[in-house]
């Protein structure tokens, strides 16, 4: 009671103005600082920046807060690149060298281990490796319309259309070819574009249905064959296909995804890749060179089925999502190794473990579980505490999990500690350079 009584007397006291020295950042990519005697966050700050900045909401223990103005930069800020840097909200850690954002990465997994999963991570961290560029990675935008007509991402903090002339994020096709594409299509809501890294798209447009006749009659007239625009494999309309595909084929690691218009699949294509790898190595370290049942969980399009189906002898899958289980269906069928090997059901993973074996197909319901190895890669809620006691309770012989939030992981591999399965080791990945986006891939082994 007297810590609540002395923390709202600090939030009373705490002024709308202040400056502050910013410490680190933190989960989320603000950096922290002081206002009075609260925590500050203050997003686009770097460690070592002292700066000016404005209270914009008061917590019981802390404050949110805007940046006004940078006093003395510190060792770790640069010149943004992109010119809508501080507008746009799709980057927040530009004003950083790219050094200093994983090394903030890093250590923000450490954090989260230690002070939410109660987990050492001295010598279970491991340094992250870049496998794409710090710019141009991204296979994935979602544009907004202005009320003036171009199109761009919302404004930081707000529903604002910033128009982009540029963004550095997307690989070069995007600045080239399709924001002039853009300029020429009908005045809608919303378009997502998705690449495939090998120079095609995808171009998802959403609007009033009134906008998709003019649309779908102009692309009538193309001769056959012959695409819109270079490079553009497919155009959709409120979901439905008005020209060419309705999805795209990602190649990796020798391999051919299915990814449609409504499908997920991870935002950097090099990251992934690396990430696949990775899972791969970890794997053969549990396994030697007997393969394994593998229980891939929110399993997506594919990307771990197909992708260590060599390495396994009986896989099964599960997704809730019915676009991404149509995928990963065609994918297994396409795909030669994996034929014949996985299994994939339609459901919630939480429901199926807790009614196993009941709530599985019948091909596996006999699923060797404490011979298996369970891979995950769930939302960023993560597993959740009860989802994490229900695989616990099945028992698989180690846990390979990918994870988009440490503080989740964290959580879950607590829950997961506390059922027997050691954390053994984790590595950064960066999906998601100059964001504060974290990515995480750790094994956990049963003891």
């Amino acid at each position: 009671m007297q810590d609540d009584t002395r923390n709202e007397q600090n939030q009373a006291t705490a002024p709308d103005s202040f400056e502050t020295t910013i410490e680190k950042v933190v989960t989320g990519g603000a950096g922290l600082g002081r206002c009075g005697e609260v925590a500050a966050f203050v997003p686009l700050t770097a460690p070592g920046d002292r700066v000016r900045a404005r209270v914009v909401r008061r917590k019981k223990n802390f404050v949110q807060a805007e940046l006004q103005e940078v006093l003395e930069a510190g060792p770790a800020r640069i010149e943004p690149r992109c010119p809508h840097f501080g507008d746009c909200g799709g980057c927040d850690m530009q004003h950083m060298s790219a050094e200093k954002q994983l090394e903030a990465k890093t250590d923000i997994v450490a954090d989260c281990l230690r002070r939410i999963g109660g987990i050492d991570p001295e010598g279970l961290l491991e340094a992250p490796e870049p496998a794409g560029p710090e710019f141009g990675a991204r296979n994935r935008i979602r544009l907004s319309r202005s009320p003036m007509g171009p199109f761009g991402l919302l404004r930081r903090g707000s529903n604002e259309v910033v128009p982009l002339s540029t963004c550095p994020m997307m690989p070069e096709v995007f600045d080239k070819e399709i924001l002039p594409f853009l300029v020429e299509m009908p005045p809608v809501d919303q378009i997502v574009v998705r690449l495939d890294g090998r120079g095609g798209y995808l171009l998802s447009l959403f609007g009033p249905p009134n906008r998709m006749r003019p649309l779908k009659s102009s692309l009538r007239k193309l001769p056959d064959g012959e695409s819109p625009r270079p490079g553009c494999v497919g155009i959709l309309y409120n979901n439905l296909p008005l020209w060419g595909r309705d999805h795209l084929l990602v190649r990796m690691a020798g391999l051919t995804w299915r990814v449609g218009a409504n499908s997920f699949f991870q935002g950097n294509l090099a990251e992934a890749e690396a990430a696949l790898l990775l899972a791969r190595e970890w794997l053969g370290e549990i396994a030697g060179d007997h393969p394994v049942p593998v229980a891939d969980l929110y399993c997506g399009v594919g990307l771990f089925t197909l992708g260590l189906a060599d390495m396994s002898n009986r896989i099964i899958a599960c997704e809730s999502d019915p676009h991404a289980v149509r995928d990963a269906r065609n994918n297994i069928e396409r795909d030669r190794t994996t034929r014949g090997k996985a299994t994939v059901w339609h459901g919630r993973v939480e429901r199926v473990l807790a009614k196993w074996p009941a709530s599985a197909p019948d091909d596996a319901a006999d699923f060797p579980w404490s011979e298996a190895v369970a891979v995950l890669d769930p939302p960023r809620t993560g597993l959740g505490a009860e989802t994490a006691k229900l695989l616990a309770g099945l028992g698989p012989k180690a846990v390979l999990y990918m994870s988009c939030d440490p503080a989740t992981l964290a959580r879950d591999c607590k829950v997961l500690g506390e059922a027997g399965y050691a954390l053994k080791k984790a590595r950064v990945l960066d999906m998601f350079p100059q964001t504060g986006h974290v990515e995480v891939l750790g094994v956990l082994v049963k003891d």
